[in-house]
């Protein structure tokens, strides 16, 4: 058995592009066309979508009346039963049960604490995502899109029987295979909406930013000096910027509608409103909203739509990303859909702040394990407070919460262009997401790991001592953020770096890297021969090369670069090797007969080959290259037609599996006539 609750869960963070392929699923061998973007994910769910998608129907035994996702509704008008027969067809979980199982569908019957009967209907979506990229037998599916970036591939089928067919089978053999599950945003408004206004005295709307001292930063920012922009990506259901609320503040060009598969965010439920207008009561126009819509008009999305947004927040490179969808489950904690890119954006340094989850109605909460993704390690969860900093009795609680924060009687933007207060777990991620926008604005690069030690220090305990299941840490009071400043710099993301090259040049051998985010600077390292590394170089951040003129003829260099900042260093690269050889200096051309050339040069030691290569312009566009074996010094060229022509020559070397290229000779031109 397992308590009836509904649930709001927000998430702050981060996405990639994906590199996806579908395939036609009569055949996995079938044709197959690249997919590049996420809108391909996006049209899937868009072209899908069925409005009559649920979450969860509530049914009170002997009853003819439902609460269908939160809604009151005859039993009759969901299900092919008269009223009438309603209430002997709902007496009891079996009677129910055997009913569903003749209808169109498949539907899940179970009882809760309470005696209600809790229906579901686990295939609707009738896709299924698996976490791997190698799924040779896709069980009948109509269409297949495998994302081989991020490992998973993606099923849909015709019909529901079908969908549970399929997971079952594919069930036995990939531990993660999950059905599409509906979830759906919980409208948690106390009270009628504000036709305007609403301000508290202290320059913002909600208590909550007086409270925690954001309204503070937010005066002093830019006298501070922190002016850098900040991305905060807010998943939800969309944003009403009619408000006022939103007057001068920047809405991302890049926001998008994973829903609709179109750029329309505009809210039409006004949870994505309230909680994009607490970040921006609570934060300067320098905090930038990432606008990321994944509802419906009634608040339904589904673990893949959301998904979706997350990947593309993360490959946008957002500060900090704001969810406000999620689920309650009993087995909550073995869900891993979203960890891996959950992973990905906790690597980057990208926090995802996640509402812990409300009780039903004004209820009290439950433990925050059966809500996901709270429950996953790597994000932070958060509990709502009242104004008497007393934990609100609908807040989930439990050893995974984080951090506290305001939640009850919050005043914020709503769609209309109104005010609305309301009440939830929701309502308090997003004071802590403002919060991390200020150490962002402070020090970029700071990891969630150092994220979360700054806000432990400012944190205000209001439980027992220390870490509690009711509040975490207690909630963060930055008013003094900006004088005491960044205490935890140390915990930085640096990305480990990528060589690209190593090549000879004219005076020695250029080591190039692809730029780490967060390096103020690059060590350099190389090794000769089989000898001990040595550090050759450290490189300022604005440049991405470095060339070794300290180098011998026909000398074997190893070489590996790393990244640093402030006493951090990322990881290694991977080691590239080159043998340096000077370019040729002796170097000639002449006409040999008529519309024929002769280059010769000097022959070098340390030669496999050569290489000639020429051109009727000096920059080699559409040039032709002939090899050359190394016992020559010279090439007669085919016939060449009445042009200037221009030469140059360079030659390789290879031993021990390491091939190098000298660099080009200097140009010789000549007139053919």
């Amino acid at each position: 058995m397992w308590k009836k609750i509904t649930v709001v869960t927000m998430i702050c963070i981060l996405c990639v592009f994906f590199s996806f392929r579908i395939t036609d699923a009569a055949e996995v061998s079938g044709i197959e066309r690249d997919v590049t973007d996420y809108k391909q994910i996006s049209a899937l769910i868009s072209d899908t979508w069925d409005d009559d998608y649920f979450e969860k129907m509530v049914i009170t035994p002997g009853t003819d009346t439902m609460e269908k996702d939160g809604e009151q509704e005859q039993v009759s008008d969901t299900f092919d039963v008269s009223s009438s027969k309603a209430k002997s067809i709902t007496k009891s979980e079996d009677v129910l049960d055997n009913y569903l199982d003749k209808q169109d569908g498949v539907y899940e019957v179970k009882e809760n604490t309470d005696g209600d009967l809790e229906v579901t209907a686990p295939y609707q979506t009738k896709r299924l995502i698996v976490e791997s990229d190698q799924v040779k037998d896709t069980c009948g599916a109509s269409e297949v899109y495998v994302n081989e970036m991020d490992h998973e591939t993606i099923l849909q089928y015709d019909s529901e029987e079908k969908t549970e067919e399929a997971f079952q089978q594919l069930s036995r053999t990939y531990s993660s295979c999950y059905p599409d599950k509906v979830v759906s945003v919980e409208d948690s408004t106390m009270g009628l909406p504000l036709s305007q206004g609403g301000e508290n005295g202290q320059g913002t709307y909600s208590w909550g930013s007086d409270y925690m001292g954001l309204n503070e930063l937010k005066k002093q920012a830019a006298s501070n000096g922190y002016t850098r922009r900040v991305t905060v990506a807010v998943v939800d259901t969309g944003i009403d910027t009619s408000n006022v609320l939103f007057a001068g503040r920047k809405v991302s060009s890049q926001s998008y509608n994973f829903f609709g598969n179109n750029h329309n965010v505009q809210d039409t439920f006004g949870h994505g409103t309230h909680v994009s207008g607490i970040i921006a009561d609570a934060t300067p126009a320098n905090v930038e909203l990432l606008v990321l819509r994944v509802s419906n008009n009634e608040g339904k999305s589904s673990l893949l739509t959301i998904k979706t947004a997350l990947q593309y927040a993360v490959s946008k490179n957002a500060d900090v990303v704001n969810l406000s969808m999620g689920f309650i489950d009993v087995n909550a904690s073995l869900y891993d859909y979203l960890d891996s890119t959950i992973d990905k954006a906790y690597n980057r340094g990208i926090p995802i702040c996640c509402a812990a989850g409300n009780g039903e109605g004004g209820s009290k909460g439950v433990d925050v394990r059966y809500c996901y993704p709270a429950c996953y390690s790597k994000t932070i969860a958060v509990s709502a407070i009242d104004s008497s900093q007393q934990l609100a009795n609908y807040s989930n609680r439990g050893s995974a919460i984080d951090f506290t924060a305001p939640g009850s009687g919050i005043v914020s933007a709503y769609y209309k262009g109104n005010f609305a207060t309301m009440s939830g777990t929701s309502m308090a991620a997003p004071h802590i997401t403002a919060a991390i926008a200020y150490l962002k604005m402070m020090q970029s690069n700071l990891s969630v790991d150092g994220i979360y030690r700054e806000l432990k220090l400012y944190c205000r305990d209001l439980g027992s001592k220390g870490k509690d299941s009711y509040y975490g840490w207690g909630c963060p009071i930055m008013t003094n953020l900006f004088q005491r400043g960044i205490s935890h710099k140390r915990y930085i993301v640096i990305f480990r770096t990528t060589l690209k090259s190593v090549s000879n040049v004219k005076k020695g051998i250029k080591v190039s890297w692809k730029k780490a985010y967060g390096a103020d600077s690059y060590y350099v390292y190389r090794r000769k021969n089989k000898g001990s590394w040595k550090k050759v170089a450290v490189v300022s951040s604005s440049k991405d090369f470095y060339i070794d003129k300290k180098v011998k003829q026909g000398k074997k260099y190893s070489y590996k670069v790393r990244a640093y900042n402030g006493g951090v260093f990322g990881g290694f690269s991977s080691v590239k090797k080159a043998y340096f050889l000077k370019p040729l200096k002796e170097v000639k051309v002449r006409r040999n007969t008529k519309r024929k050339a002769k280059v010769f040069w000097k022959k070098r030691t340390y030669t496999t080959t050569y290489q000639v290569q020429y051109a009727t312009n000096a920059r080699f566009k559409k040039a032709k290259k002939v090899s050359v074996s190394r016992k020559n010094g010279s090439l007669i060229t085919k016939q060449l037609k009445k042009k200037v022509y221009y030469f140059r020559v360079r030659y390789s070397y290879k031993k021990a599996g390491v091939k190098s290229w000298s660099g080009w000779s200097e140009i010789r031109k000549i007139r053919i006539r």
